[in-house]
Parts: structure tokens; sequence; C-alpha cells
């Protein structure tokens, strides 16, 4: 697949994730940004930091792939949200399948609390190698986009952005990703349909920290064609997520349920995203509330 068709199909993609409803107007800042950091060289801190598990280790080989992927994550928010690790254990655990020895991915932070980074990396059973950035070197080398969503990048040999965009948010991404990487196009046969959605948020109110509390939100197949739920993905590992997994016959509802324990008091907001044969790939749902 050509260069500028891969971008044009990755900025179409973003652009549905971001701004569902809004494309005339967010149109051409998507494709700027991806048009202005593809062929981009990306400059590395010369001191690096890299642990395994909450401990100190060298892992400089990982620079040396073919490809990388480099996930950017700053000390802003809930890093465990923001990073989605069971969605990169699943996309690491992959590419030993399609890319072995090819890929390797580099996970910065730029934490508050690095004790705090090194509970969650256990907590998680996140078993890759990561580097601990205290001073944000590498953002003020390069100076990556405020949206979390650019601020993930496929590298080649040399550094050279290849294509920019979360992978562990949107499985579309990730298909491109491993289009370069194989030089492989995916054949897809799937038909699109149309969904109507009962709700598209949920407030559970006040709730008690630490307690399990679900709900359901109502999926009606409205279009020509089967409902296919390819995957549903939460934003943080507090929210858990169950659906049917069997196709979805026009004129059927599924549901998806929820399940919200939240891990600290406060409000929180959370995203889940439902990936499925519409439009745009993606359906965002949203619980909020506040844990007491």
């Amino acid at each position: 697949m050509k260069k500028h068709h891969l971008q044009w199909l990755l900025a179409a993609i973003l652009l549905g994730i971001i701004f569902p409803g809004c494309k005339d107007k967010k149109k051409d800042t998507i494709e700027k940004l991806v048009t202005e950091w593809t062929g981009k060289t990306i400059v590395f801190p010369k001191e690096l930091h890299s642990k395994f598990m909450g401990r100190d280790t060298v892992c400089l080989d990982l620079f040396d792939k073919p490809y990388k992927v480099l996930i950017y994550t700053d000390s802003t928010g809930c890093t465990s949200c923001k990073l989605r690790m069971h969605e990169w254990k699943k996309i690491i655990a992959e590419t030993d399948t399609i890319a072995s020895g090819q890929l390797s991915f580099l996970f910065f932070f730029n934490p508050k609390n690095e004790k705090e980074l090194d509970f969650m990396m256990k907590r998680e059973r996140f078993d890759y190698p990561i580097f601990v950035d205290n001073v944000n070197e590498i953002q003020q080398l390069n100076s990556f986009p405020d949206d979390m969503m650019f601020q993930t990048f496929l590298l080649d040999k040399d550094n050279k952005v290849l294509m920019i965009g979360n992978p562990a948010s949107n499985p579309k991404i990730w298909e491109l990703y491993k289009e370069v990487i194989t030089g492989k196009k995916k054949q897809s046969t799937e038909k699109t349909t149309q969904i109507e959605v009962d709700k598209t948020e949920h407030d559970f109110g006040k709730i008690k920290n630490k307690s399990e509390n679900a709900c359901f939100f109502t999926l009606t197949n409205n279009g020509p064609n089967d409902l296919i739920i390819n995957h549903v993905s939460a934003s943080c590992g507090c929210t858990g997520v169950e659906w049917e997994k069997q196709p979805v016959k026009p004129g059927a509802t599924t549901q998806i349920k929820v399940k919200m324990t939240p891990d600290e008091p406060g409000y929180f907001n959370k995203t889940v995203d439902v990936h499925c044969n519409v439009e745009n790939g993606i359906v965002k749902l949203v619980v909020k509330g506040e844990a007491e």
C-alpha cells in the first residue's frame, strides 16, 4: 500500500476516534498532524534510565530493532488509564508471532512518583522494560503534541516516524502498524451496519470506594448487516466489560455490561470503546460518578 494512502487511512481513523461528528471542523488539523510528524526523526536522551518490574536494568538492545513503537506518557492524569497496559500486553504478545525479533516497544514515562510507577507495573504484571525520564528530556528534545492520541509513534531503524497514533486505543491503528511492519495488507470483507445506543453515558452517582458496581448499555442493530463486536476496551483497569461474542442480527439488540470498581476516592470519568463494524469502527461509552 502506498505511503500517502496509509497516512490518509490513519487520519480517517484518528478523526473518527477523537472527534466523532465533527469531521469537517477537525479534518485539516488531524491530517496536518499526521503529515507533519511522518518522516520526522525522534531524538532520544543520551542518558537512559531503564527498569523492569520496578528493578533497574539495561535494555539498550531495544533500539537496534528494524521497527520500534515509541509510547510517551507524561505526568498528568491517571497513568494506568492513559497507558492501557492490558491492551499493550496483548499487542506485545502478538508481535512474537507476526514480527519476531523485528519490533520493540519503547515505553517512556515522566512520572509524578517513581515508586508509584514501580508499584503500578508490579500490580499490572507488566513484564516489559520501561524507561523513566524524571526530567522529561524526551519531550524537551521532540516537543510531542499535547493530545495523548498523538504521543505514540511507529519508528524505523533510523528512528524516523512512519506512523503516528495509539494502537492500544483502536485495533484499526494497530492493523495499519502491522501493514507497515509486515508489508502485508489485511483483506477485509466485513460489511458495516448502523446501530442505536439507548444511552452513551451512565452516572453512578456516589458509590463506595473499592465497591463493585455495574450498569448496562443496550445496542440495537438498525442496519442491513449483522453487528460484529470485535472488541470492547476500557480506559482503566478499574473498569471491566462483558459482552456477547456472537453476531447480532438486524433488528436485534445486545448489551454491554460495564463493571466499575473505583480504586481511589474522588470523581471518575472513564471511557469504554466498543470496536465494531459501524462506519467509524468505534462507539464510545462513558461511565462516571464519585467514589467515597
